[in-house]
């Protein structure tokens, strides 16, 4: 649509200014200009409209009719700009920041994460990791993805299930074990992190499968999960596997399950939202495609 009768904006940006201040000479000053700019501004606006706009006084001015006119209308417009600017401005600046550990981040934000960029592009996601997935200290994270419990005011993406995993190389050198408790006697590769409480173990996990003796375990031991499978990727011995975390791994057979045993808890990545007011509207759309994230997983990797 063609505007054929709206004036200069510079010349009604001055007299926006020149009304609200109700004199010339503030207004230039607010502007950064000099009396003079400002006055010319006024008098092509009113050679254009072919009305008087100020009644020039002795200490300031003051509007006409038409001047007062044109002021309701232009504070309206220039406020409702200023706000849609504002709200632009504050939606693309908002950098919504996630904090995860490395294993989420790497097998599960990643790889959908160009899902949420295209559904909400608008949105600037800031990723951020550290081994245990807590950033309870940090106040910039506005979402939180950890592994743990799920507390009342939490959301449960992921519950824990877990079994045993090798590479096809080492299945066809060791082959299966006849039971469970033959999994002792298996070159095993251990987790050990400063979190290592909160997930399987090895121990726990044969103890929970009814292996009452575990006895001294044996094997490598690392302390991130990106380490555990690159060893059992190059078939280094059996890890266990947390099914949601390597379903990439094994739909392509890189990974195999040893055994037919899967174990589950009351444990799984949750999620945990700050409350920030100015950011809700980025947390909703988060929590939106999260759930819905969640509902591609495959059935039998949830509880």
């Amino acid at each position: 649509m063609k505007y054929d009768h709206i004036p200069s904006p510079h010349a009604l940006i001055a007299f926006e200014a020149a009304a609200r201040c109700a004199s010339f000479t503030a207004a230039a000053r607010e502007l950064g200009v000099g009396q003079p700019a400002v006055s010319h501004q006024i008098t092509v606006l009113e050679e254009q409209l072919g009305h008087p706009l100020f009644r020039r006084q002795h200490r300031g001015v003051s509007l006409t009719r038409a001047g007062q006119e044109l002021f309701d209308c232009i504070s309206v417009a220039f406020g409702q700009i200023d706000r849609t600017v504002e709200q632009i401005k504050t939606r693309r600046s908002t950098r919504l920041s996630v904090g995860t550990d490395f294993a989420f981040a790497s097998f599960i934000l990643m790889p959908h994460l160009p899902e949420f960029i295209a559904r909400h592009p608008d949105i600037e996601v800031n990723v951020v990791t550290n081994q245990t997935g807590r950033f309870a200290t940090d106040q910039n994270i506005d979402i939180e993805i950890s592994f743990g419990v799920c507390g009342p005011e939490d959301v449960m993406l992921l519950p824990e299930q877990v079994t045993p995993v090798c590479s096809p190389d080492f299945l066809k050198t060791h082959g299966q074990p006849g039971d469970i408790a033959d999994l002792r006697d298996y070159p095993l590769i251990h987790l050990d992190s400063e979190i290592d409480h909160s997930w399987f173990n090895w121990e726990s996990w044969l103890r929970t499968a009814g292996v009452e003796d575990t006895g001294p375990l044996y094997g490598h031991r690392f302390n991130t999960y990106l380490l555990v499978l690159s060893a059992t990727l190059s078939g280094q011995g059996v890890a266990l596997g947390w099914t949601a975390l390597l379903q990439q791994h094994l739909k392509s057979g890189q990974l195999i399950a040893l055994g037919d045993v899967t174990l589950g808890s009351d444990r799984g990545y949750i999620l945990s939202c700050r409350s920030i007011t100015h950011r809700q509207e980025q947390i909703d759309a988060f929590l939106e495609w999260a759930a819905d994230m969640v509902a591609q997983t495959p059935a039998q990797n949830r509880i």
